[in-house]
């Protein structure tokens, strides 16, 4: 594995994000991200993920595609999470929201084949009320990852 810094993934639309259980296994998760220098962000949503972060803060990541599938000769970065809150949280979320335009509210909402997705199952009202909200969704937390 070659460690290297978060611009070897600034071409990438996709990060294959491991996280480890508290026993040491690795979880792959493959995510949306933005870059803030020398820190990746992203958006998940509370629940397996946000606790495997608080317990092992270290993970990796590597460009990959939509489905995970790590693109061939991508390298690995390694960081350390936090998970962001109040003004930081809201600045990470602009700057995804930036990256990722209107897709942004609403790809997490509606069902992509060959993906799981979190969000699908809302009710209507809750899926157009989130489409419209600009900030960051009550039930999700904003990542970042800074790399030494």
């Amino acid at each position: 594995m070659h460690t290297r810094s978060p611009a070897d993934l600034s071409t990438a639309r996709y990060a294959l994000l491991r996280s480890f259980r508290r026993d040491g296994t690795p979880v792959d998760t493959p995510i949306w991200f933005g870059l803030d220098g020398d820190a990746l962000l992203f958006r998940t949503k509370v629940g397996p993920k946000t606790r495997r972060l608080t317990a092992h803060r270290d993970v990796e990541l590597t460009a990959c595609d939509y489905r995970g599938r790590v693109r061939p000769g991508a390298m690995t970065v390694a960081g350390r999470a936090t998970i962001l809150s109040g003004a930081d949280a809201e600045r990470a979320n602009r700057i995804l929201r930036k990256r990722y335009g209107w897709q942004w509210n609403i790809v997490p909402l509606i069902k992509v084949p060959g993906i799981t997705n979190v969000h699908q199952g809302l009710c209507v009202r809750e899926k157009l009320s989130r489409a419209r909200d600009r900030g960051v969704w009550a039930d999700s937390v904003i990542v970042r990852v800074d790399v030494p």
